[in-house]
């Protein structure tokens, strides 16, 4: 099989690669976030955002021996996505889920997201396109701000635990790579 080239023939532009999160969420409390189970519902994270970038934190190790060779050690490091700012506003998603990881002082488990993330130059045949859903455990860096509005930066800490499928914008739907 040989390589399917993404589409496009110019540079990407930041808005063709967009990171979601799950927000069909039935409860959210002290014991931490509990998602409808049946359906999935994806909003992309960014409308106030200035950046949203993945790190990959990965490590090299270069060393050469005696004879002159050189061998690297290449690592994966701990993925992480900063998202800075989120103003936080009424009849909002992720606003509420911040929210109630503010209150109930949600931390590790108990403050896991559902997340995807689609890249739109990854067309396929049907019109859907590739993309991968992964769990991340949001660290809430501050609640606060100036005197403009209420803030909440987070970062997504990756579990690496991704499927690979693709997403249909037409319904909102991810559904799973099948191995053949």
């Amino acid at each position: 099989m040989a390589l399917t080239l993404l589409k496009g023939k110019n540079e990407f532009n930041r808005e063709d690669h967009i990171t979601m999160f799950n927000s069909n969420i039935e409860k959210i409390d002290e014991n931490g976030i509990v998602y409808n189970e049946e359906d999935a519902t994806w909003v992309p994270f960014g409308e106030d955002n200035d950046e949203i970038t993945r790190e990959t934190n990965n490590e090299t190790d270069a060393t050469k021996n005696v004879l002159g060779r050189t061998k690297v050690k290449h690592t994966p490091g701990p993925q992480t996505t900063e998202i800075d700012p989120i103003a936080i506003k009424g009849n909002d998603a992720l606003s509420t889920i911040l929210y109630y990881m503010f209150k109930y002082n949600l931390t590790g488990d108990k403050a896991k997201l559902q997340c995807m993330e689609v890249t739109l130059a990854d067309e396929q045949e049907d019109g859907s396109y590739g993309a991968f859903t992964e769990t991340a455990i949001v660290n809430l860096n501050s609640w606060g701000g100036d005197t403009t509005q209420l803030n909440s930066p987070i970062t997504l800490n990756w579990l690496d635990d991704r499927v690979h499928g693709t997403y249909k914008t037409a319904d909102n739907k991810f559904t799973p790579t099948v191995a053949e």
